[in-house]
């Protein structure tokens, strides 16, 4: 299995959102980007679905980021561009997500939303928790981790020694249970800010976490 991911999430309805972030295996999101029944562009995206020769269902955002190559591969595709103005109150990610929503995705996949700038990737991974209140599932996908909001349970595959955190999201998480990975949790509580649920390892290729009360996003991590 590839260790970034389980190409198998995707499913009918499934959405690839994709930012202007930090995206080195190309390779595989390619493979990943194949199996998407939607493809929203959120603006400097584009840079990197050029490099991958794969075209979007549209573009999304002020397009402040974008260069002109990216620019020119969209207009020679005809990609339909929603332009937003540039001070607005809200990303363009968040604006690409809403969009996705509003036009039937059930399942959004976010690819290039964590990088350099880290009030874009807290703002991207806050994001996943106003997205779960809608009851759509979603996860955030970058070279090294998987992401995803857990409100009730999850069960992820992995390889032996893959790391998987816990991070609650709420002023505490009740009733925690981990299973499958080196240091098991049963019906544990673990307060916001604490570092009780970081850096837990599979112990084989799958891992169950499951919460009675709260909201945590659960983290696959390799290095």
């Amino acid at each position: 299995m590839d260790r970034a991911g389980d190409l198998n999430y995707i499913s009918p309805m499934d959405c690839i959102i994709i930012a202007s972030g930090t995206l080195k295996r190309h390779d595989y999101f390619t493979r990943l980007i194949q199996r998407a029944d939607m493809v929203v562009c959120a603006d400097g995206g584009a840079r990197h679905l050029r490099r991958m020769n794969r075209v979007p269902h549209v573009a999304i955002g002020d397009f402040d980021s974008i260069d002109t190559q990216s620019r020119l591969f969209l207009e020679k595709h005809h990609v339909p561009i929603i332009k937003h103005p540039q001070d607005k109150d809200a990303t363009d990610t968040e604006l690409a997500a809403q969009w996705a929503m509003d036009n039937g995705a059930t399942k959004l996949t976010f690819l290039g939303v964590t990088g350099t700038r880290l009030d874009h990737t807290l703002a991207n991974i806050l994001l996943l928790k106003s997205i779960g209140r809608t009851g759509t599932k979603c996860r955030i996908v970058d070279d090294n981790n998987e992401i995803y909001l857990v409100t009730e349970s999850i069960e992820l595959h992995g390889n032996p020694g893959d790391f998987l955190s816990l991070i609650p999201l709420t002023e505490t998480v009740k009733g925690v249970t981990i299973t499958g990975v080196d240091f098991p949790l049963d019906n544990a509580e673990i307060p916001m800010g604490s570092s009780l649920g970081i850096s837990n390892r599979f112990s084989g290729t799958k891992a169950k976490i499951s919460i009675r009360n709260g909201i945590a996003a659960v983290t696959k991590s390799v290095d």
